[in-house]
């Protein structure tokens, strides 16, 4: 009877944590550079999929999350802008570690004729 009583306990604990999700920010990454700009919205990206205005690409080499992963993009503008975008390309990107569609790069708050702009990404 006993032997039934704990595993019956077991069990249960098993299910309930089961039933939770554990994640760590210890596994989020982070990375600061310069965010660029590029025209490929309608292109083919290196994950197949026709890119968006929120697609981006990461620098090739040096970051590599898998394509479709959300990454949060933030400009040191003042206010601090922050947009959603999708890996789904990647790049070379000599002077910057994300690029970005001309309506994502607005959405940080400058205007294209800026080129590139200071901030960093996570996911």
């Amino acid at each position: 009877m006993l032997k039934k009583v704990i595993l019956a306990a077991f069990i249960l604990v098993g299910s309930t944590l089961g039933a939770f999700s554990f994640s760590s920010d210890a596994s989020a990454k982070h990375v600061n550079g310069n965010i660029t700009w590029y025209n490929g919205v309608g292109k083919k990206g290196s994950s197949g999929k026709k890119l968006g205005h929120w697609d981006c690409a990461t620098k090739i080499g040096f970051d590599v999350p898998r394509n479709g992963t959300k990454i949060r993009a933030y400009a040191k503008a003042k206010p601090k802008k922050v947009i959603t975008v999708y890996k789904n390309d990647v790049g070379r990107m000599p002077n910057a570690v994300l690029d970005v569609s001309p309506k994502a790069f607005k959405a940080l708050g400058y205007p294209l004729s800026k080129g590139k702009v200071a901030g960093h990404y996570s996911y």
